[in-house]
């Protein structure tokens, strides 16, 4: 009886632990990089409307994506989970930081 119950809470910590770590694949994003301690995902279906987005601006620049997308990237550390545009806003990543990872645009602001 006693082996029993631990197997039982072997194959329930296992199955636990297994999700957790595919939880993201299960929920249809794929890990395209890392950021310091962080993790970039993305929603990988390509469907997306045909207009340019300006995701982030800073003093000097306008960041853009050629379609509506930003809210298909997700940023995680372990239970913590953000949208890359709530990341950007809030100093959890930096722009420069991703423009390896991920694919965008930037255009210089008209400051006159």
């Amino acid at each position: 009886m006693k082996g029993l119950r631990i197997g039982v809470t072997f194959i329930i910590v296992l199955t636990i632990f297994l999700l957790s770590v595919f939880q993201m694949q299960l929920r249809g994003y794929e890990k395209i990089g890392r950021v310091e301690e962080w993790t970039i995902y993305y929603e990988g279906n390509e469907d997306c409307l045909d207009m340019l987005e300006v995701f982030y601006s800073d003093d000097e620049y306008d960041y853009y994506f050629s379609c509506v997308k930003s809210d298909k990237y997700i940023i995680k550390r372990g239970f913590e989970e953000y949208s890359l545009v709530f990341a950007l806003e809030n100093g959890y990543i930096d722009i420069s930081e991703i423009e390896e990872i991920i694919d965008f645009s930037k255009e210089l602001k008209d400051n006159s």
